[in-house]
């Protein structure tokens, strides 16, 4: 295979040999593994490779590596298949990231530029592309897309043609925004340099040209860029999986080094770039693609649930960054503007999001959906009873306590599914998550295993792009273990990803293999290997390290559970009974936004055999006075309603005897007066305020 064969099909930038030196540990290890393949002992090639990039070396080294290296003997390497395919595409991966940072510098762009189209050699020209590919990338495709727009001087537009298209990948999101200009030869040259250029990202819109463009030329032309790009069929359900595929940021539509910190959109006849959050690049992405439905198909259910399902998200994720200290106003504010059309559409887009999230398995999504729906709804709705029936724990919460809202707010009753999935999210103190990402189906059950004997939820992914996914979909996670044996992606591309990522930055992350030298190879970027399940009880330090930010996710969801019980309790429709030991469990040393309303439950739903928790808190000098004046009250509407033992006002009486304040005993002495008490109680009542006022 010839190199600039090589080249085009893994989609890196033209490149022009370096004199640049390159480290030499990188070049040795690779030099190794390459000397190993050709000597036929392809295994010990394989072992060299991964532990070469377990090493986790400087893109830029692996970069100029790539530059030397045999390319037919790497293209080999590829054919072989399996892991062998997958290390040389990581390989490629890694060589792709090492450009330099790209910059948006209009000056040094329209300076390379001119130099590119001034050239008069084919070596100067693509020495020229070289350095704008590797220096500015995306942000140089707008000058070329101006000349594609100029039919005075075809050479020119014939030179920017190849320049794109020589781009590759990189220039795909700016041409596909480039779609949007009304003049036809513009757009006309635009669709061919996406159908040179191949990248399925582009097949749905090429064949939405294809199909709807005002010009018979250009839709000619888009259709057979559309067969290059593998395009077929409807572009309106092209453009839903796309937007599915962005949603979940698979890697057939985003790698690593696909992600931009733009978004590109055309205006006043030229491409503009918008900035935007690597956070939420997908999303913004995935709703750009389901509006194109949309405008192909707008009766779609399916388009408008999913652009409420980034909306959602876009919205959650950008609140989260400003909570953590990160600058998105703007951003933010635009996101809280999209969701109020989102809200006022009403609540079946947002349920038809809501199902593909339960469908999934979008569990982070999922929830912050159903936390929507239970503020707008008016009924119960389908998808929030898949959450709850099939959500998975944290998704299930919230569609409980979404279900709880509606219920109170439209005065009808939920079911016992409901009340349980309440009782259970209002008593939970801790969710300890670990994901195991791992090919070895048997490693994996002996793991979840183990980590369930110490009270640890595993979730396994059997594929890298299903734990990636896993690992976007889930909050709270308080370990990864990733193992040696992936299908799909290598694991140093897994680790990688894992660490590029935010949300991660601070969580263990672990190896399962049995190879010393490759656990050892990953040095800090891992905190430990396991080979299997002995020896994973090591892990509940990490646990016990994480449990303040698990309280705070339980708790979360805990206080939003109380409060959908309290307002249930008070409208009286619904058997809460099922609830109670939830709620018992909620009043013992929980905070008052969860024990406050629990008691209050209590109060309303309880009966002699609930007291005991009410006093409980009640007699306990530690807690706030918030708690035990709730504690108080509750024990004062059971105590309305049925007849007490002696003991209960002996007890409160002891609470107004004490020292406490005021408002505690005030509190207590209401409750004594609404309980139904004897004449002889009553009267021990009044003898013990009238011996705490002494002679007055």
């Amino acid at each position: 295979m010839s190199r600039s064969r090589f080249l085009g099909l893994f989609a890196l930038p033209v490149l022009v040999a370096s004199a640049t030196a390159f480290p030499l540990d990188v070049s040795s290890d690779f030099d190794a593994a390459i000397d190993l393949w050709s000597r036929g002992r392809k295994q010990e090639a394989l072992d060299a490779m991964r532990r070469m990039l377990a090493s986790d070396p400087e893109p830029a080294e692996v970069f100029q590596v790539y530059l030397a290296a045999d390319s037919d003997t790497l293209a080999d390497f590829m054919a072989e298949g399996d892991e062998y395919t997958q290390v040389a595409m990581r390989f490629i991966e890694r060589a792709s990231l090492g450009r330099a940072e790209l910059r948006d510098d209009e000056g040094s762009i329209r300076s390379l530029v001119r130099e590119y189209m001034g050239a008069t050699t084919t070596a100067d020209r693509l020495s020229a592309l070289s350095r704008i590919s590797a220096q500015h990338g995306e942000y140089a495709v707008p000058m070329f897309v101006n000349v594609l727009g100029d039919d005075s001087d075809p050479e020119r537009v014939t030179d920017a043609m190849l320049a794109v298209q020589t781009m590759g990948p990189a220039a795909v999101q700016p041409l596909l925004a480039a779609l949007a200009s009304e003049n036809d030869f513009q757009r006309r040259n635009v669709v061919m340099a996406l159908g040179n250029i191949a990248d399925p990202r582009a097949g749905a819109a090429l064949l939405m040209h294809a199909t709807a463009d005002a010009s018979e030329t250009i839709r000619a032309a888009a259709a057979a860029g559309a067969e290059r790009c593998g395009a077929a069929g409807d572009p309106a359900a092209l453009f839903l999986q796309l937007g599915d595929d962005y949603h979940h940021r698979r890697a057939s539509v985003l790698r690593d080094l696909d992600y931009s910190d733009v978004v590109w959109s055309w205006g006043d006849g030229v491409l503009v770039a918008n900035e935007s959050p690597r956070a939420i690049y997908n999303n913004v992405l995935a709703k750009g693609a389901f509006y194109h439905a949309l405008g192909l198909a707008p009766d779609s259910q399916d388009a408008v649930a999913g652009i409420a399902r980034e909306s959602v998200d876009i919205q959650s994720k950008l609140a989260a960054l400003e909570g953590a200290g990160a600058d998105v106003g703007s951003h933010l504010e635009a996101a809280n503007e999209g969701m109020l059309a989102v809200m006022s559409a009403g609540t079946a887009a947002l349920d038809r999001a809501l199902n593909m999230s339960v469908a999934s398995g979008d569990s982070a999504t999922g929830g912050r959906i159903a936390a929507v729906l239970g503020e707008i709804a008016s009924a119960p709705t389908d998808g929030l009873n898949a959450a709850l029936i099939g959500g998975g724990a944290s998704m299930a919460g919230e569609a409980a306590v979404a279900l709880g809202f509606i219920a109170a707010r439209t005065n009808t009753a939920v079911s016992g599914d409901v009340v349980a999935e309440l009782g259970t999210a209002v008593g939970r103190r801790v969710v300890k998550l670990a994901v195991i990402i791992d090919g070895d189906a048997q490693r994996a059950s002996d793991l979840i295993a183990a980590l369930d004997g110490q009270g640890v939820l595993a979730q396994h992914a059997g594929s890298a792009a299903q734990g990636l996914v896993m690992l976007g979909q889930l909050g709270g996670i308080d370990t990864i273990l990733v193992g040696d044996d992936l299908p799909d992606l290598t694991t140093d591309a897994v680790i990688s990803r894992v660490r590029q990522n935010p949300a991660f930055e601070g969580t263990p992350t672990y190896l399962l293999t049995a190879d010393e030298d490759l656990a050892d190879a990953y040095g800090d970027r891992i905190q430990g290997s396991f080979a299997g399940a002995d020896g994973i009880d090591a892990l509940s330090e990490v646990f016990e390290a994480r449990l303040d930010e698990n309280r705070a996710r339980a708790d979360a969801l805990a206080e939003s559970a109380a409060k959908a019980l309290r307002m249930l309790g008070w409208r009286g429709n619904s058997d809460l009974s099922g609830a109670v030991a939830g709620l018992a469990a909620a009043t013992e040393g929980r905070r008052d936004g969860i024990a406050v309303p629990a008691l209050h439950t209590i109060g309303l739903i309880g009966d002699a055999s609930h007291v005991d928790v009410a006093l409980a808190v009640l007699s306990n000098g530690d807690a706030s006075d918030e708690s035990r004046i709730a504690a108080a009250e509750a024990v004062g509407m059971i105590g309305g309603r049925i007849d007490l033992a002696a003991t209960v006002s002996s007890a409160m009486r002891e609470v107004m005897d004490s020292d406490a304040s005021l408002e505690l005993r005030t509190a207590t002495a209401k409750s004594l007066g609404h309980m139904n008490l004897g004449a002889e109680s009553r009267a021990g009542v009044l003898e013990s305020v009238r011996s705490r006022v002494g002679a007055q």
